[in-house]
């Protein structure tokens, strides 16, 4: 019997789109506003945000030039990050996939579709890792740091040094004379002075949010969802790995605590190695609404492709083998730089 390699683009797409979306606690909370393009290049545009009010005129004058927002832009063409793996003929026809009962009789073409359907999900999930890294890069750095096989590019959002997004607080968080609520309201304060959008949430690494949630000042002023007042016991929020802390009333402000573990292959020890996308002691305030935006992808056969992922397969008829690749082109954009800030707490 001949084994049917070959899937449409249609059929690869749907397999692709009806798979559950993983749950990124940073890039589904921050970057809600998502266009898929048709063009290899994406604008790149943000606020540096300035509150300007509008002027008196005397009654015989038409009006007062006004200076025009201030925006930073420029076009970039994004790195495609592209996941692939390739499989041979015998792969699918005579040998047992992981997890596959070794008595079972499926045939191969059953087996291809179940190996399609797991190879486009783990390349998924690489992706949506990958978002969730850039994601944090931008929120706390201003930046994305485009490091892969032949390419190494650093996007910047902002156009002189970015010191005024670090801050650092007077007395650190392990001190007894600590003040956290004030350290966050001083920051609120700067966001709003600055003409950036007051965030509605902050996030907290788990050594900053340990510290926070020790504080004397903090357990006498802190209004906790299905708890008693002055008993922290935080509840996880879904199933995306932030764990909601409290909510300071008196600021209308929800409180996270949130950290995310990738693992990476080390270049110069050739071993893998884990890291948090987090950084330690770290307080973040944003607003939501950040934008990403998903270049297009060319093909010889289909054109422009649009879309976050891109599913693709090579067929090697020489070779008997057949490749899976997705694709996606995303360039994650803060709307607003002035809105954003970094507090280090220890």
């Amino acid at each position: 019997m001949a084994l049917n390699l070959d899937l449409s683009l249609r059929t690869l797409f749907l397999i692709t789109q009806n798979m559950p979306k993983p749950r990124n606690f940073l890039y589904d909370l921050y970057f809600g506003d998502r266009e898929n393009l048709d063009t290899e290049t994406v604008t790149i545009e943000y606020k540096n945000g300035r509150r300007l009010m509008a002027p008196f005129v005397n009654r015989f004058l038409d009006g007062e030039e006004m200076p025009k927002e201030t925006f930073s832009g420029r076009t970039f063409k994004p790195y495609p990050i592209a996941p692939k793996k390739t499989f041979h003929a015998n792969e699918i026809t005579f040998e047992r996939l992981p997890g596959e009962n070794p008595f079972s009789q499926s045939d191969p073409d059953t087996k291809r579709q179940k190996l399609i359907a797991e190879t486009l999900e783990e390349q998924r999930d690489q992706i949506f890792r990958r978002f969730e890294s850039m994601a944090a890069e931008t929120l706390y750095k201003l930046q994305t740091t485009i490091d892969g096989e032949g390419v190494s590019d650093v996007i910047t959002f902002y156009d002189t040094a970015p010191a005024e997004h670090q801050k650092t607080v007077a007395t650190t968080w392990d001190n007894a004379n600590a003040d956290p609520i004030k350290d966050i309201k001083a920051v609120l304060d700067e966001i709003n002075k600055a003409g950036g959008t007051r965030p509605n949430a902050i996030v907290l690494d788990p050594l900053a949010a340990e510290l926070f949630v020790s504080n004397k000042t903090v357990q006498n002023l802190m209004n906790l969802r299905n708890a008693y007042f002055g008993d922290i016991r935080p509840e996880v929020e879904g199933t995306n790995g932030a764990s909601y802390i409290g909510t300071l009333t008196g600021l209308g402000i929800d409180i996270f605590e949130y950290q995310e573990y990738y693992d990476y292959v080390n270049k110069t020890t050739g071993k893998t190695e884990t890291t948090g996308i987090v950084p330690e002691y770290t307080v973040l305030f944003a607003p939501r609404g950040n934008k990403v935006k998903f270049g297009g992808v060319s093909s010889i056969n289909d054109g422009m492709l649009q879309g976050d992922l891109i599913p693709r397969q090579y067929i090697k008829e020489e070779n008997d083998t057949i490749t899976l690749r997705t694709i996606s082109k995303p360039v994650l954009i803060p709307s607003n730089t002035k809105s954003i800030k970094v507090l280090k707490v220890k």
